[in-house]
């Protein structure tokens, strides 16, 4: 048997390199093959065993040349190969903690949840019984698709499409600790397959194809990240524009930003601003995450990867970013922007696994930061929107040009909380507290209306945002109750 033909073997050690035969990096995987469901399941089982024989050319080794992911949305093909190649490991960064990386915070919670709003939305789809696991399978995996978009102004089934593209995707992200997933492994890949053929039939040239490509992609990322050592040291590629457009794929910043942006045809729709607007939603994330980042050793995060490629924090330049994007999107009349990060925030907030809603409580703020609001230049040439004229002054309404459209949409959220029974107090709420008016968005977003929740959304970016910024500055302290915890799940 030649290595070429050797389908794994991993026994045999990495002194005889072939090529690993799957169906996520196959050259039939948007072939509609009624085998495909079993051949995703057969990638998922050799997880352990891939981990266990990791070494720098396994990308290589697992994608098929051709292999179709990439062909919708071309912008992204070859990028997941790229950042895992063999020479990419070789050139990583270690980070030594130049900047004081901090880690001060509630303790991280395994999967599991309360709430009933999105496990009802699962449970249509999904037979599982009501318990508080998968309440919080429902709440962080199903949600993370079906919470950050309006299903009343998309194609359901793409819709549904997001949600199990992360429920599938939840034993490569979550590999470590969530074994009852296996429950559901089988109606996840079967569905999966389901939504490849579903976005096929939108045609070839269509923003849904191109949507369900990039989720392809995104979970070929996740699949690959699971597999190398974890929880070890925190390093980065030594390519910042590479990693910062990889870290918008593989945290699903990019198919979010595509969906989301089909809410609301017409207008302008660049590639640019489909990046800038999932890394923008990402920075909430990343920003509530980063202290449990920090502690759990991963390299991803945007702050950190930052902070490492520049020797300094870099909090002021992601700030910097994120309010000149949403002040160009309140001058264009172009809201989906603000929405996604919004959405993002208020998700993570709500979602019981961070106790983000508790950090951000506790917070004292941060001590000043002299790094430039325009220190990064890579990051200054991903952003569609134009320097702007006061860059020491973070205030969107200060920088929009429109400052009657910025208020006219501050106060729309705000004569929506005085007559909403459900959102009335939103914002003079404590961030624990927001949780419940949270709660009642999403019950009446399951029940197809979506205001609640954008109004949340978009009040929480235009108002609420400096703890958010705090949580990402390690020089603000957390002054909340916390618990020893590892870093694959508590």
């Amino acid at each position: 048997m030649t290595d070429d033909s050797r389908t794994c073997g991993l026994s045999n050690g990495w002194s005889r390199p072939g090529k690993i035969s799957t169906a996520l990096f196959g050259p039939e995987l948007y072939a509609g093959s009624s085998d495909l469901p079993d051949r995703l399941q057969a990638d998922v089982d050799r997880i352990p065993e891939l981990r266990q024989e990791w070494g720098p050319d396994l990308a290589h080794r697992l994608y098929d040349p051709e292999c179709p992911v990439g062909t919708y949305d071309t912008p992204i093909r070859g990028l997941v190969l790229a950042e895992n190649s063999a020479e990419a490991h070789a050139d990583r960064i270690v980070v030594a903690d130049p900047v004081g990386l901090a880690t001060d915070a509630p303790a991280r919670l395994g999967v599991g949840s309360t709430h009933e709003p999105v496990f009802t939305v699962f449970n249509q789809f999904f037979e599982v019984p009501p318990t508080d696991f998968w309440r919080g399978v429902a709440e962080q995996l199903y949600g993370f698709g079906w919470c950050l978009v309006d299903q009343t102004r998309l194609c359901p089934q793409c819709v549904h499409g997001a949600g199990v593209s992360c429920v599938f995707g939840a034993p490569f992200d979550y590999h470590h600790f969530v074994r009852e997933l296996s429950g559901i492994a089988e109606d996840s890949r079967r569905a999966m397959v389901t939504y490849i053929d579903h976005a096929r039939q939108h045609g070839p040239r269509s923003p849904e194809c191109a949507v369900m490509d990039c989720w392809l992609a995104c979970l070929q990322a996740l699949y690959l990240d699971v597999l190398h050592p974890k929880a070890v040291n925190i390093t980065v590629g030594n390519n910042e524009l590479r990693s910062l457009r990889y870290r918008i794929l593989n945290s699903a910043g990019r198919p979010l930003a595509l969906l989301t942006a089909l809410e609301r045809p017409g207008g302008v729709i660049s590639d640019q601003l489909i990046e800038a607007t999932g890394f923008a939603a990402m920075v909430m994330h990343d920003a509530c995450d980063r202290r449990h980042d920090n502690a759990a050793n991963e390299s991803y995060n945007f702050f950190t990867l930052l902070a490492a490629h520049n020797q300094a924090e870099c909090v002021m330049p992601v700030h910097r970013f994120c309010i000149d994007l949403w002040a160009w999107a309140i001058d264009h009349q172009t809201l989906w922007p603000i929405l996604l990060s919004g959405r993002m925030l208020v998700w993570n907030v709500y979602m019981t696994r961070y106790q983000t809603a508790t950090l951000l409580d506790y917070l004292l703020p941060p001590g000043a930061d002299t790094t430039g609001p325009y220190a990064d230049p890579i990051l200054n040439r991903m952003n569609p929107a134009p320097r702007a004229a006061s860059p020491d002054n973070y205030s969107i309404r200060h920088t929009c040009q429109d400052k009657a459209a910025y208020d006219r949409l501050l106060d729309s959220c705000l004569a929506h909380f005085v007559d909403c029974t459900g959102c009335r107090g939103y914002e003079k709420a404590s961030w624990q507290e927001r949780t419940t008016h949270l709660d009642a968005g999403y019950r009446s977003k399951a029940a197809g209306n979506c205001t609640c929740v954008d109004r949340m959304a978009v009040y929480t970016i235009l108002a609420l945002l400096d703890p958010v910024w705090w949580a990402a500055d390690p020089t603000a302290r957390y002054t909340g109750p916390t618990a020893e915890w590892n870093p694959y799940l508590v």
